[in-house]
């Protein structure tokens, strides 16, 4: 099977959410699996080459219809060094003037205050629509035979290329069946157009489709894909939300649309490989040290957890300052020891964006008030995102002194030895579709302790972690009085839960069967079905 991937980020080549490390892992077991496999990406100015080989610049060019002007783009192709996948980069100036996927940087904001940092490149539906079309486009520059059977989009940010396929090459695509994977349908991730005409501006597709795409006002990106596309998620019980109109709220309109109009959702619990992680091999783990989760023995973990809080002293020195694991971060306050002779720190850690989705300011306010009550608690904040509360924990680190300790920023490194020093990870996501930390901490001997929705749902309470029914401040701060309960009193019971979690994980989860199981054959069974492309009510020139 030829399967094309379109995406704004992959892992290795550029990064910035969860969607990078699905992109990677799709791109590798479906290749894996037999398959051929082509990533199609943009050149940010963040692209990292390292990870592929020969490497052919202006391979191709295409020139493209887009907000009324002819805009060309340049392609480089290359591919994968570790697995036989190809990759064709995307080369523009509006792309490669950027240093981050989907939002500016401090240092563009310095250069154009404009730009503020954290917040979306105000040039998004241009880029989107630059990378699907040029997508799209590709299908000039190969032999008939080498055309997709299959083309699979990351997220709102490509969610439009199935109808590109459909009305600007028919010819090249009548025969390929497009899926699109929603990886977040919450407030702020549609991607969406603010009304119809600013979607005709960018798209340039057909009025009526475009009226059928609208929740409200607005036109839905995901709308206009189940026109021309097959759509997944990346949990079955995401799906479940994502077709209850009772989750109006948390979709902002787009579940009871789909309900209304019994848009099928299929949902597919993202995988992880555990070869990535491997705590036992530092080569591969980014830790320290070696340490052994699925048998509990938790020495090495205790070994990385030294290392790490050396780098949260107080007066840390020179040498530890600039250590590898404390690059592109900034640090505010500091992690002390527990008084010897009294109860052991119990370490708890938050990884992740730092957005109002993830329940941040919510754990604010239980830290605020767990650490009145426990001196022997320390947390672990790191990450970054929306500035108030960024502001928000640089806050709580001063008020805390000694117990908090926030890593503003990202090293791919540092997060790892973060989530394996903690005991427990702590994820208040107020709705979350997968959740890779979850499985992350588990492969790290760190027990989860989560807000029953979405994804997380895969944490089976009690065995391999924690969840907590409501997202409030009781129940938020309930969970965590268990988890510590369950490290001072019961301490054997949690070894064994942080065994059964990490053979969990690696055995029921891998992205090879997720693939073989789940992906292909859902792509087969709807290859099989597949009807007549749509009618080209327009060309798009």
């Amino acid at each position: 099977m030829k399967i094309w991937i379109v995406s704004m980020e992959c892992a290795g080549i550029v990064e910035a959410g969860g969607v990078k490390d699905v992109t990677y892992a799709l791109c590798e077991n479906f290749a894996k699996e037999g398959n051929d496999v082509t990533l199609f990406i943009p050149v940010f100015a963040a692209n990292s080459f390292s990870s592929l080989k020969n490497i052919q610049e202006h391979s191709f060019k295409a020139d493209i219809s887009l907000c009324g002007q002819t805009v060309q783009a340049d392609y480089t192709t290359a591919q994968f060094i570790d697995f036989p996948g190809k990759v064709v980069l995307v080369n523009h100036p509006a792309f490669s003037e950027k240093q981050a996927v989907y939002v500016y940087t401090a240092e563009e904001q310095r250069l154009n205050p404009s730009h503020v940092c954290g917040t979306g490149h105000s040039d998004a539906h241009f880029l989107d629509a630059l990378l699907s079309k040029a997508a799209v486009s590709y299908g000039a520059a190969v032999s008939a035979k080498d055309l997709p059977d299959v083309i699979h989009c990351q997220d709102a940010s490509t969610a439009v290329t199935p109808c590109y396929a459909a009305l600007m090459q028919p010819a090249y695509f009548e025969k390929t069946t497009c899926f699109v994977t929603i990886h977040n349908a919450g407030p702020a991730y549609h991607h969406e157009f603010c009304n119809i005409d600013e979607a005709y501006y960018y798209t340039e597709l057909p009025w009526n489709w475009l009226m059928d795409a609208m929740n409200g006002v607005r036109v839905e990106p995901f709308l206009l894909a189940s026109k021309n596309a097959v759509l997944t998620t990346v949990s079955t019980y995401y799906a479940t939300e994502l077709l209850n109109p009772a989750n109006n709220e948390a979709t902002d309109g787009l579940s009871g649309i789909f309900a209304a109009r019994k848009i099928p959702v299929f949902g597919i619990t993202n995988g992880i490989d555990y070869c990535h992680y491997s705590p036992e091999c530092p080569e591969i783990s980014g830790l320290p040290f070696p340490m052994e989760t699925d048998s509990a023995e938790l020495e090495g973990k205790y070994r990385n957890r030294d290392f790490f809080l050396r780098l949260c002293e107080k007066d840390i020195s020179d040498e530890d300052k600039n250590c590898a694991y404390m690059e592109h971060l900034f640090r505010y306050g500091y992690l002390s020891s527990c008084d010897k002779g009294g109860a052991p720190c119990v370490y708890f850690v938050y990884h992740g964006r730092i957005v109002w989705q993830k329940g941040i300011s919510l754990l604010l306010q239980v830290m605020n008030a767990v650490l009145r009550e426990y001196d022997n608690l320390r947390f672990i904040i790191m990450g970054q995102g929306e500035t108030a509360i960024e502001n928000e924990v640089q806050g709580l680190t001063d008020l805390f002194a000694g117990k908090a300790v926030f890593f503003k920023g990202y090293n791919g490194r540092m997060s790892r030895l973060c989530v394996a020093a903690a005991d427990f990870s702590v994820l208040p996501s107020y709705f979350e579709p997968c959740c890779l930390e979850d499985f992350i901490s588990q492969i790290f001997g760190t027990v989860p302790v989560a807000h029953e929705t979405g994804g997380l749902r895969k944490i089976i309470d009690g065995e391999t972690g924690f969840l907590y029914p409501q997202n409030t401040f009781e129940s938020l701060y309930a969970a965590l009085e268990k988890a510590v309960d369950l490290r001072l009193n019961h301490f054997n019971t949690m070894k064994k839960m942080v065994r059964w979690a990490s053979h969990f994980v690696k055995d029921s989860y891998s992205w090879e069967f997720v693939i073989r199981n789940k992906y292909l054959k859902l792509f087969e069974k709807n290859m099989k079905k597949r009807k007549k492309p749509v009618d080209t009510f327009s060309r798009l020139v």
